[in-house]
């Protein structure tokens, strides 16, 4: 893995009413990714929901800028859907890869 490698970690929360639409969001996000993977995106993608802070969580690793571009065109549609659904912005931290197993 390169050092243009990245962590992508996005937080959303949304509106308490607004959960499970959202988690079926995310499900075709899932779909869409995996159906892309040959073409390219990330090596690996996971959503999950953090019960604690009704958060729900997306995890992403990208080999490179051309893959994170590729994604974020992929799903732009998808994503366009989630902000009346929100009830805080969406954190979005990128972090660089130095390594990986």
């Amino acid at each position: 893995m390169s050092t243009t490698s990245q962590v992508h970690h996005v937080t959303l929360i949304p509106q308490a009413d607004k959960v499970e639409q959202t988690r079926a969001l995310l499900v075709q996000c899932a779909e869409r990714v995996a159906a892309a993977r040959p073409d390219n995106g990330p090596l690996a993608w996971r959503a999950s929901f953090d019960e604690e802070v009704g958060a729900l969580i997306v995890d992403a690793i990208f080999p490179d800028e051309e893959a994170v571009a590729f994604h974020q065109a992929n799903i732009k549609d998808i994503v366009a859907t989630f902000a009346p659904m929100m009830a805080a912005p969406p954190i979005t931290e990128i972090r660089m890869v130095f390594t990986a197993a």
